[in-house]
């Protein structure tokens, strides 16, 4: 008796690990700090999360080891990524026959596609009754909340057990319609009023369309929602959708995220999701670009890693109240990044009074930083004429002689719009595709573009140290691969170069993988296990130039500060490379970015070895004139301080949420943020 009851145990230990479970799988391989947010409510539902970054297709190991898995779509074919395989299709259905969990996040709005025909195609096949539509959900009539672009709240639909008595709409990031066979499947709807809008079409309502949507394949569950409506409590690929003024609304958000993934660990509460109808064979030969025939392996490859996610507790302890600018540590940074009438051509008497509009703006508005593009190609000999180095230089010196008779600091920024792209070496995608932008380690990007512009900022410092205490570099207009564009010829030997020694690869391989082919490139190292260290060996490479470029300019200048401007928190190879190569200790990065949850991403970045501090992105035009006397204890609680970009806060063109106002008037409302 006693050895069955132990047997019983055995039996019981052995199971219950693999029904907590959660496989997480991205086919953008995205950086975990970009998913801590995604993976958090799963993890507060009861789940052990673990995401395998490099390999992201199923194996027939993940049917032994996992009950769920969640898996994010790809952005093909606008934008370069992996991509779902005949593989994959074929282990999920293996998965929810018997018994598993598949959550499908796809990717909207202007990217991924080809996931969303290859999984409308699969769930068909499948009789699931669920359709991603094409087209994502808008809505204009929601109250301005901060968010750079508001997106459609989405509530609890009747009757699924997810709804509390009462409950209020909440933030549900970008969405697409689904179209569902059966009212019961549907999880979670939009706002009454929400509408897509086809190219060339008139607007049509989507009153209360479905947003999340689950269907009983088998003995499983299929669950459908968009990655943007599961990340929206984090860093997105396209951040500015959160509503600052709306933190109810995230609480909100938040707790109905926890009860979907624990709603999905209890069978007994599917009952009222009608069974998925008959099957049909899936068919797959028009998809709009090819499928990938890979068959599921039956184990990752050897040198792929799992990490649990959401981070650790001891990073999340390590969130501490926003750390000090490096050059002011006890003020916070009010900064305007606005155009400055720096160009060659300018005249001096119009540069002044722009100047002086300018000033008196930032004096009424009580900033204490103005940034802008400071046209550094135009100081080098080998992208401009004499004349226009000349001028230049008289620019600078009289927008410092203008400056130095007030208290505000200057960081000029470097565009990298601004140098003309080589048409030989562009960045090259997973496929071999092409992007017209810098190969991120061409040698011409940092020997031309990158060192010359920051070494004439840096000499323009140090003639001016109490001015000038940084330089920024604006990645958003950098024109740089970045991502998942990673294959071309100088990035693929300087990342066969920086594998370690260790990874099994002979003399005679590494140079066969040297000739390979740019459009077999990603395939090899995805089979062999390699991507891990590729990538790792890349941001290695980004971040020594770095780390060159920041030791030139720190001999001209010892204090120089360096900020990067970026729509996206830093999370991929490039970006991350360059915070940790400019970065050092005792001397943060600034980063000027739209992302409002930042404290366990700042952390992650000062365990990744790049110490950062960050100012939040705020656009008048998006909040109402109301909002900005509380907006500081948002900002400045979680932030080292704010900036606004020129197209919401110049003088020339003012206005809130509420409509235009005069440049003084708009000025005096963002003084308020510090009161």
């Amino acid at each position: 008796m006693k050895a069955r009851c132990l047997l019983g145990l055995l039996a019981l230990a052995a199971c219950q690990p693999q029904s907590q479970r959660l496989l997480l799988l991205d086919l953008q391989l995205s950086d975990p700090i970009a998913l801590d947010a995604t993976a958090e409510p799963w993890h507060a539902a009861g789940y052990t999360v673990e995401y395998r970054r490099f390999y992201p297709h199923l194996t027939r190991d993940d049917l032994r080891r996992y009950r769920g898995v969640v898996l994010l779509g790809g952005a093909e074919p606008e934008r370069s990524s992996d991509a779902l395989s005949a593989g994959d299709l074929a282990l999920l259905g293996e998965w929810v026959g018997r018994g598993g969990v598949v959550v499908f996040g796809y990717a909207g709005d202007g990217e991924g596609f080809l996931d969303r025909w290859v999984m409308n195609r699969w769930l068909a096949s499948q009789g699931s009754g669920i359709v991603i539509g094409d087209y994502a959900l808008r809505d204009t009539t929601l109250r301005p909340a901060g968010a750079l672009e508001s997106q459609p709240y989405a509530e609890p639909a009747e009757g699924t057990g997810l709804r509390d008595p009462g409950v209020a709409p909440f933030p549900f990031g970008r969405n697409h319609g689904l179209l569902v066979s059966r009212q019961e499947q549907v999880l979670a709807r939009t706002s009454a009023a929400a509408f897509v809008y086809p190219p060339g079409q008139p607007a049509a309502a989507r009153r209360g369309a479905a947003v999340a949507a689950a269907s009983r394949v088998g003995d499983g569950l299929v669950l459908v929602a968009s990655r943007h409506a599961l990340g929206a409590l984090g860093l997105e690929s396209r951040p500015g959708d959160t509503p600052l003024l709306d933190a109810d609304g995230l609480a909100r958000t938040r707790d109905f995220l926890i009860a979907l993934a624990r709603w999905t660990r209890r069978p007994a509460e599917w009952a009222h999701i009608p069974p998925a109808r008959a099957g049909r064979r899936i068919v797959l030969l028009d998809s709009p670009r090819p499928v990938s025939p890979r068959p599921p392996r039956l184990a990752p490859p050897a040198h792929v890693v799992l990490e649990s996610l959401p981070a650790p507790g001891d990073a999340r302890r390590r969130a501490t109240p926003p750390p000090p600018l490096p050059w002011a540590p006890r003020q916070p940074l009010r900064a305007l990044w606005a155009p400055l009438p720096l160009r060659p051509g300018t005249f001096a008497a119009p540069r002044r009074a722009s100047l002086d509009s300018l000033l008196a703006f930032l004096d009424v508005g009580g900033f204490n930083t103005l940034i802008g593009d400071a046209a550094a190609w135009a100081a080098d000999s080998l992208h401009a004429a004499p004349w226009e180095r000349d001028a230049i230089r008289a620019a600078w010196r009289q927008t410092v002689d203008q400056l130095e008779t007030t208290s505000f600091d200057w960081i000029p920024a470097i565009a990298l719009r601004e140098f003309r792209v080589p048409v030989d070496t562009p960045a090259r995608g997973v496929r071999g595709d092409t992007l017209a932008a810098w190969c991120a380690l061409d040698s011409r990007l940092w020997d031309q573009a990158l060192t010359p512009a920051t070494r004439q900022l840096a000499r323009l410092a140090a003639g001016a140290p109490d001015l000038i205490p940084a330089v920024a570099i604006d990645l958003d207009a950098a024109g740089v691969g970045t991502d998942s564009y990673a294959f071309c010829d100088p990035a693929w030997r300087a990342g066969l170069a920086g594998l370690p020694a260790d990874t099994a690869l002979g003399t005679e391989r590494r140079e066969r993988l040297r000739t390979l082919p740019v459009e077999q490139r990603y395939d090899t190292l995805l089979d062999a296990g390699l991507l891990d260290a590729y990538y790792g060996a890349l941001e290695r490479a980004v971040a020594r130039r770095a780390a060159e470029l920041r030791g030139q300019a720190r001999r001209l200048d010892p204090e120089l500060a360096f900020a990067l401007r970026t729509t996206r928190f830093p999370s991929d190879w490039w970006a991350l490379g360059l915070t940790t190569g400019l970065a050092e200790p005792g001397s943060a990065v600034v980063l000027l970015t739209a992302a409002s949850a930042v404290r366990l991403p700042l952390a992650r970045l000062s365990a990744h070895g790049a110490p950062a501090v960050h100012a939040l992105e705020l656009v008048p035009e998006r909040l109402p004139a109301a909002a900005w006397s509380h907006l500081g204890r948002l900002v400045f609680a979680a932030h080292s301080g704010f900036w606004i970009p020129a197209a919401g806060g110049t003088p020339g063109r003012p206005r809130t949420a509420e409509g235009p106002l005069s440049p003084d008037s708009l000025a005096r409302l963002i003084r308020r943020l510090g009161k």
